[in-house]
C-alpha cells in the first residue's frame, strides 16, 4: 500500500461506542460492488457470520446476557458477497490512501483504516472476473507493516469458479467488542437503521446474519425491516437556498430503541441524535395510534447534497459551521439545519403531542389544585413553560419540575423590576408613548403580584402540612406509646440549634403564637449558660428561649434591655408522672430567675443586664394530665374559657405563664389559619403521597 498504515490508523479517530462501524464499512463496501456488478439489488446478496469464542477468553469481560439469554462475546465478522470482487482498479484503489474512485458514492478512502481501529486483522479472498476468464486474489491487512499487506497470492480460475468476496474481520478488541450488543436481532437491527435509507428507496441487496444462536441459525434482514417499520412518509423542506429531504419512519418497538434523528450522507447516516422532551415537547416515550394497542417510536432520516458534499473525511461529522458567525453571516449553519428538521419532525408529530400535551395540562391542573396552588400563576400567565414537564412524570418530579418554573419566572421577575427601577418606571416616556408603557408596567406589576402570590401560598401548604404531621405525632404510635417530647418538639424548632443556624422559614413557631415568628434571637434546648446574648452560669435547660424586637444594637443608654424574653416548655403527649421536681411551672420559673441573675453580653463583647422589670412570657406544652392540672391550679393559675388551658401573671417573678394543651395548640393554629386554608382549596388532611410531594419543594 502506497501509506504509511500504522500512521493512518493511529490519525483515524473511531469512539469506543461505534464497534459495529467497521462491519457497517465492510457491508457498504459489498453494497457498491454489487452495484458495480450491474446486478439487480434483488440479485445481490451478503452474507454475515458472527464467529463467537468457543471457549470464553481470560479477560474479566466474560459474556453478557441480553433478553435472559447468554452471549458469549464476538471474536471476528465474516462478510460476503457475489459483487464485482477485488478487480485490479478496486486492487489498485485499496492501495492508495483516500482514494477517489468512489467519491461519487460518497466513499472517502478510508474505512479500511477504521477496521483496523477495532479489530487485530483482516482477511480478503476475492474470486472475480476478467476480460478472459476468472482470476483468485487473497491477502491480509494488518499492523504488521507499514503498508499493511501480508500474505498476498494472485492466481487465475477456470470459468466454473464463482465470483465473490469474502472478508473476515478479525480479533475484535475488547474496548469495543464489549460496547456493541451481542445477540444477532440487535445486530440487524443496527444493520438495518444504519442503511435504512438503501430499504426504503429499495436499493438494498439481500442481507442475511448467521450465528449458532439463531433459531434456524440464519436471520434475513428484510424481515427485521419489515418487523421493524410500521409505516413511512417522506418530505422535502428547505433551509435558505439549500433543499433536504426527510423520511418519517414508525418503527415497531424493540428493546433499547428510541425516538431519534439521524443526518445521512450518500445514503448512509453519519450523525444520529436522540429526540428529547426540550427537542420536541410532549413527545412520550412511545407511540400509538386511535383503536390500536401496538407501540412504536419515530426515527426521521435527513438527507441533501450539501450533507454529501460536506461529510467529514470518516463520516463520524459534518465540516459545517455549528453557529451563525460575523465573518460569514450567511453560511448556512448545522444548527439552522438541526432547527428546520426539529420544526419539520414537530409538525409531523403534533397530532400526537397535542393529544399527550392535552391531557398532560389536565393533570397539572388537577395536581396544582388539589396539592400545589403556589403554581396557578404558572397555568394562567405562562402555560407554555409547562412543555418542559415530561409527559409521564411522576407526582415527586412534577411537583420539581413547576418549582424550577416558578423559580425562573421569579428570577426573571426581580430582573425585570431592576431595570425599572434603574431607569424610572415612567421616565423620559414621551406622550404617545405613554401609555403604552403605562400598559406595559401594568401588566409587569400584575405578573410581580401573581409570583408574590404564589410565595405565599407555598408558604401556607407548608403551615398546612406541618400542623398534620403534628397531629399524626400527637396520636398514639405503632408502638402503643405516645411521641417524645424531643419529636413533638423537632416540630416547633430543631434541637440544640439557634436562629443563626436555622433560617426564617425552617421554624415553626407561628404554631403558638403568630408574633413568636418575629424573633431576634433563639435557642433550643441549650443550657442557659451557652446561650451567646446571655451570659448565666445556670445549666439549666429550657426547651426554647426567645429575645423579641431586638433593640440591644441600638439601645440608648438608659433603654430597656428589649420587649421581652419568651420561654418555651414541651413535655411528652398524655405525661402524668409529674412530681415536685419535675414541676414544669416552677421549672419554668427556675429559668426566669437564673436569667435574672446573670448578666449578658452584647455581640460586640459589652457587658448589658438583664433589667429586673424585663417581661417575661412563659409557655408550657403539655396534655392537661390529672397531675399537670392540679400543678397549675396551685400555681394560681385561672383556667381558660374553653377550658384546655392555663393562664396568669406572677408579680413577684414577673412573669405572664400559660399552660397550653396539644389539642388547643393545633385547633387555635388551624383557626388562625382556616380562611388561608379556605381560600386555596386545600384538603382539610393530607395523604401520606402529599406530604412526600411537598418536601421535593
Amino acid at each position: 500500500m502506497r501509506a504509511d498504515v500504522i500512521g493512518r490508523v493511529r490519525n483515524t479517530p473511531l469512539p469506543k461506542n461505534q464497534g459495529l462501524l467497521p462491519l457497517f464499512e465492510a457491508i457498504s463496501n459489498s453494497i457498491d460492488a454489487i452495484e458495480e456488478s450491474g446486478r439487480d439489488p434483488s440479485d445481490g446478496a451478503i452474507d454475515v457470520e458472527i464467529i463467537r469464542y468457543a471457549m470464553l477468553p481470560s479477560s474479566s469481560d466474560v459474556g453478557n446476557e441480553e433478553d435472559n439469554v447468554f452471549y458469549p462475546p464476538i471474536l471476528s465478522f465474516e462478510i460476503r458477497d457475489n459483487g464485482v470482487g477485488f478487480t485490479e482498479e478496486n486492487w489498485e484503489a485499496f492501495n492508495v490512501a483516500d482514494t477517489q474512485i468512489k467519491v461519487a458514492k460518497g466513499g472517502r478512502g478510508v474505512g479500511r483504516f477504521i477496521w483496523l481501529k477495532a479489530f487485530e486483522k483482516v482477511e480478503v479472498d476475492s474470486i472475480f472476473r476478467l476480460d478472459a476468464g476468472l482470476a483468485h486474489r487473497t491477502f491480509k491487512f494488518s499492523l504488521a507493516n507499514s503498508d499493511g499487506i501480508s500474505d498476498y497470492d494472485y492466481s487465475e480460475e477456470s470459468d466454473g469458479a464463482e465470483i465473490r468476496t469474502t472478508v473476515r474481520l478479525m480479533g475484535f478488541g475488547e474496548d469495543y467488542e464489549k460496547r456493541i450488543p451481542r445477540s444477532a436481532k440487535k445486530i440487524g437491527h443496527r444493520i438495518v437503521e444504519h442503511f435504512l435509507e438503501y430499504y426504503v428507496l429499495t436499493n438494498m441487496p439481500i442481507v442475511r446474519i448467521f450465528d449458532g444462536s439463531l433459531d434456524g441459525g440464519r436471520l434475513s434482514l428484510d424481515d427485521v425491516y419489515e418487523d421493524l417499520i410500521a409505516d413511512t412518509d417522506r418530505q422535502q423542506f428547505n433551509v435558505k437556498d439549500e433543499a433536504f429531504d426527510i423520511t418519517h419512519f414508525k418503527l415497531n418497538v424493540g428493546a433499547s430503541v428510541k425516538h431519534h434523528v439521524c443526518y445521512c450522507a450518500s445514503r448512509r447516516v453519519v450523525v444520529r441524535k436522540n429526540i428529547s422532551n426540550t427537542m420536541i415537547p410532549n413527545l412520550p416515550t412511545t407511540l400509538t395510534t386511535d383503536g390500536s394497542d401496538e407501540a412504536f417510536v419515530y426515527a426521521g432520516y435527513v438527507s441533501s447534497q450539501f450533507l454529501d458534499k460536506h461529510v467529514s473525511q470518516h463520516r463520524l461529522g459534518f465540516d459545517i459551521t455549528q453557529e451563525k458567525t460575523e465573518m460569514f453571516p450567511a453560511e448556512l449553519t448545522f444548527s439552522e439545519v438541526e432547527a428546520a428538521t426539529t420544526e419539520v419532525i414537530r409538525e409531523n408529530l403534533r397530532a400526537f403531542t397535542d393529544i399527550v400535551k392535552a391531557r398532560k395540562h389536565e393533570r397539572i391542573q388537577e395536581f396544582v389544585n388539589s396539592k400545589a396552588p403556589e403554581y396557578r400563576h404558572i397555568l394562567k400567565n405562562h402555560p407554555d413553560r409547562l412543555d418542559a414537564v415530561l409527559p409521564d412524570v411522576s407526582d415527586r418530579n412534577l411537583d420539581g419540575a413547576l418549582y424550577d418554573i416558578h423559580r425562573d419566572i421569579e428570577s426573571e421577575i426581580r430582573s425585570e423590576a431592576r431595570q425599572l427601577l434603574e431607569k424610572g418606571v415612567l421616565a423620559d416616556v414621551d406622550e404617545e408613548s405613554y401609555d403604552e408603557q403605562l400598559e406595559k408596567f401594568s401588566r409587569f406589576w400584575e405578573e410581580m403580584n401573581e409570583v408574590g402570590k404564589a410565595n405565599l401560598a407555598k408558604y401556607i401548604v407548608h403551615r398546612k402540612l406541618i400542623l398534620s404531621f403534628l397531629e399524626d405525632a400527637l396520636n398514639l404510635q405503632d408502638a402503643g406509646k405516645y411521641s417524645r417530647e424531643e419529636a413533638i418538639h423537632q416540630f416547633i424548632f430543631p434541637l440544640k440549634k439557634t436562629s443563626d443556624e436555622i433560617p426564617y422559614d425552617q421554624h415553626n413557631l407561628w404554631i403558638v403564637d403568630e408574633k413568636l415568628a418575629y424573633h431576634w434571637y433563639l435557642a433550643s434546648d441549650m443550657s442557659l449558660s451557652s446561650v451567646p446574648d446571655l451570659d448565666s452560669d445556670s445549666r439549666l435547660r429550657p426547651d426554647l428561649i426567645a429575645f423579641f424586637d431586638r433593640p440591644i444594637a441600638v439601645v440608648e443608654e438608659d433603654a430597656p434591655f428589649n420587649s421581652g424574653i419568651v420561654i418555651f416548655e414541651f413535655k411528652r403527649p398524655m405525661r402524668d408522672n409529674y412530681d415536685d421536681e419535675d414541676n414544669p411551672i416552677q421549672q419554668i420559673l427556675g429559668y426566669v430567675n437564673a436569667i435574672k441573675e446573670g448578666t449578658t453580653i452584647d455581640r460586640n463583647g459589652r457587658p448589658v443586664r438583664v433589667p429586673q422589670a424585663t417581661p417575661f412570657y412563659c409557655y408550657v406544652i403539655s396534655d392537661l394530665t390529672p397531675r399537670l392540672t392540679a400543678q397549675a391550679e396551685y400555681a394560681n393559675l385561672s383556667i381558660t374559657p374553653d377550658g384546655e388551658g392555663y393562664f396568669g401573671y406572677n408579680s413577684n417573678i414577673g412573669a405572664y405563664i400559660e399552660v397550653i394543651s396539644f389539642d388547643k395548640l393545633v385547633r387555635d393554629s388551624k383557626r388562625r389559619n382556616r380562611r388561608l386554608f379556605e381560600e386555596l382549596n386545600l384538603p382539610e388532611t393530607f395523604n401520606d403521597n402529599d406530604g412526600e410531594n411537598d418536601e421535593s419543594r
